[in-house]
């Protein structure tokens, strides 16, 4: 496996694969946690960290005492997109605003994560709860994603900064609502709770790493979904 992005998106672009494959049945035990570590040379903890993405999600199960299970092949809130990500070019294009927001947003997390305000916290926490309740709704989910990562923008209370992220996502929006049907539901809920945690904590170092991974992973999502839709994968 190509050794790029972060370590569990690299497992969950496994995960995936399998199933969207078939080389995983429904109803059958899948490679257990020690297997998966074998074969793609990551730690436990971060097999279990992508595992729990699928189970969250009811496309896995795990049974205590005897392994994980395939419950389904739906992988619709964990990002399929293939109908969406049709060309290169949307996918160049979401690719370029993912890298440059890369360069830029987990220093941001960082510096405000260590003194994020209540203020602030419940925003983040009030645009979250937003995004939970938009599974079906693709328009509110986007923009309130948005307002997730502008809202940390904003408390650098640094005017350049403020109105280049701005003017980025307003410019981009449609690159947007593609990303998001490209990467799924459960992956914007998942990191961006992850995030919400570690600006509660004011662990900064945490929170950029959290944006780095939340990033590369929608990088690698989308690289995977063209080359897959071409019939490279």
């Amino acid at each position: 496996m190509e050794r790029k992005g972060s370590v569990t998106a690299r497992v969950v672009t496994y995960i995936k694969n399998n199933i969207r494959n078939g080389n995983w049945i429904i109803g059958e035990k899948i490679p257990s946690e020690n297997e998966l570590c074998k074969k793609l040379d990551v730690s436990r903890v971060t097999v279990r960290n992508a595992l729990q993405q699928f189970i969250s999600q009811g496309v896995l199960e795990s049974v205590h005492g005897k392994g994980t299970y395939l419950r389904s092949a739906n992988l619709t809130d964990l990002g399929t997109g293939k109908e969406e990500m049709e060309t290169q070019e949307n996918a160049d294009e979401i690719r370029a605003l993912l890298e440059f927001r890369s360069m830029l947003e987990p220093e941001v997390c960082a510096a405000v994560a260590e003194n994020a305000s209540p203020g602030l916290l419940s925003k983040m926490a009030e645009y979250l709860e937003i995004m939970e309740g938009s599974k079906d709704d693709n328009e509110t989910f986007v923009e309130y994603d948005i307002r997730f990562h502008m809202i940390i923008c904003e408390e650098t209370h640094n005017p350049i900064l403020i109105q280049i992220m701005s003017d980025i996502f307003e410019k981009k929006r449609d690159s947007c609502k593609i990303l998001r049907i490209a990467t799924g539901y459960y992956g914007g809920v998942y990191y961006h709770a992850l995030i919400l945690d570690a600006f509660r904590k004011q662990d900064g170092k945490l929170a950029r790493t959290l944006m780095k991974e939340h990033l590369e992973r929608g990088i690698m999502d989308v690289s995977m979904d063209v080359a897959e839709g071409a019939g490279q994968m």
